[in-house]
């Protein structure tokens, strides 16, 4: 069976380059992180389709909408006595090694139920979740405590195939020693966010206690989807680390940009969101405002370095969300 390709989707992904790693390490668990090339990922896709399909005795659903991400095709199937299913194929990177291994951790409670998997064909078979209905639309208030319920949902014991949070924070350490040192950067970041970055690090690593939980690390408004039985909110897409709750709060302050930039002041809106999530997870304000703010430093100098087409917008951003957590 030919699954159609859709243009968005062969066009991102084949503008991806093969990499390793951050800052060139093994990925979580200490497998190599290894990933190919875009195109190269792209020529094999339509053969790893149809083995999924066999292997599962799939069939693609003609009424539903074949659908993608930044790094996933998802197919809409069928399962062999009819029941409907989506088909997950990812284009290998170390985020999603550890997708398979969180999904049956969490067994469909707060996250997408698993159905199967083949991690070494990227391939995943899920429940079929309404994917018309997330949380990028709806009150900010309603969406925000929806999200802070599903951290608490999700809260597990850390795991030892997933990369520490502590691990992250040193790396983060010495690039942000590297561009506080670098008079060009200057330019790109404050330098003195850079030197508030620093100071919190060194406080949360010497605190410890940050590689106790499993933590969706992209739990934001489009990666939530409704599971219409019994009628609940879901995650998916999760992207995990063995880290702390307060970690996972910053994708809901950079995501749903738009209306933060049409509220009547940007820094009450988002310290507002950072209120209502934590609220609902039962999480402390201020330990969220400072993994917050390291979090969107990561993000910023990430961009700098990468140097893409929305960088420049990127590092606006951090910069304002970063100046809104400083106010609470």
């Amino acid at each position: 069976m030919t699954v159609e390709l859709p243009g968005v989707f062969v066009r991102t992904v084949s503008r991806y380059v093969p990499d390793h790693g951050p800052d060139g390490q093994d990925g979580a668990g200490g497998r190599t992180a290894y990933r190919p090339d875009g195109e190269t990922w792209l020529a094999r896709l339509p053969g790893l389709i149809d083995t999924s399909l066999g292997r599962w005795r799939l069939r693609q659903d003609p009424d539903q909408p074949v659908r993608w991400g930044s790094t996933a095709l998802v197919v809409p199937v069928l399962r062999p006595h009819g029941d409907p299913g989506m088909l997950k194929l990812g284009w290998p990177h170390p985020e999603s090694d550890l997708e398979h291994l969180a999904l049956r951790a969490w067994r469909g409670r707060g996250a997408v139920r698993l159905l199967a998997a083949e991690p070494a064909d990227g391939a995943l078979l899920l429940e079929r979740l309404d994917a018309t209905r997330d949380l990028t639309v709806g009150p900010v208030a309603g969406t925000c405590e929806a999200l802070g319920t599903l951290l608490g949902r999700l809260d597990r014991p850390g795991a030892p195939w997933a990369a520490p949070l502590s691990d992250h924070l040193r790396r983060l350490t010495g690039r942000i020693a590297v561009a506080t040192a670098d008079p060009a950067a200057a330019h790109q970041f404050p330098r003195r966010l850079l030197l508030h970055a620093a100071s919190l690090v060194e406080d949360l690593l010497q605190d410890g206690g940050l590689d106790e939980r499993l933590v969706h690390t992209d739990l934001h408004q489009a990666n939530v989807l409704w599971r219409t039985d019994p009628g609940e909110w879901v995650a998916i897409d999760p992207k995990v680390e063995s880290a702390d709750p307060h970690w996972a709060v910053a994708p809901a302050l950079w995501n749903r940009w738009g209306d933060a930039l049409a509220a009547p002041d940007l820094g009450s809106h988002l310290l507002l969101r950072l209120d209502l999530v934590c609220g609902a997870a039962g999480l402390d304000r201020d330990r969220a405002r400072a993994m917050s703010v390291l979090r969107l430093v990561d993000n910023a100098l990430g961009a700098l370095r990468e140097r893409h087409e929305g960088t420049g917008d990127e590092v606006t951003r951090a910069v304002a969300v970063i100046k809104a957590m400083q106010r609470g």
